[in-house]
């Protein structure tokens, strides 16, 4: 049992919205799902690169978070826990990790 903490609030809060408003988190729809997280993306880079406020960069920036976290309930993940595994691994890397010029 996912618990409805943190992050999975948030992806309970969206898989419901997502549900309500006629988005299927069919598993057929997983490719769809990752190329509508990478569009998303693509806005804010868009947007930030025509001078556009950050507000709405930003927005573009959370509509990927959403898209994400619909992604994570169609997978049935524990997004929660994920993130406090992947941060503490983060924390445990060298500074500048995995970057030949500082990244």
């Amino acid at each position: 049992m996912i618990e409805p903490i943190g992050l999975n609030q948030k992806m309970l809060e969206v898989r419901a919205l997502a549900d309500g408003k006629g988005f299927s988190s069919d598993p057929a729809r997983i490719w769809e799902m990752l190329a509508l997280i990478h569009t998303e993306v693509s806005e804010a880079t868009d947007a930030y690169k025509k001078g556009e406020s950050f507000d709405h960069v930003g927005e573009e920036l959370i509509d990927a978070i959403i898209r994400i976290l619909h992604l994570c309930s169609a997978l049935d993940l524990d997004a929660e826990a994920l993130f406090e595994a992947k941060m503490s691994r983060n924390w445990e890397r060298p500074y500048k990790y995995n970057t030949v010029r500082g990244g």
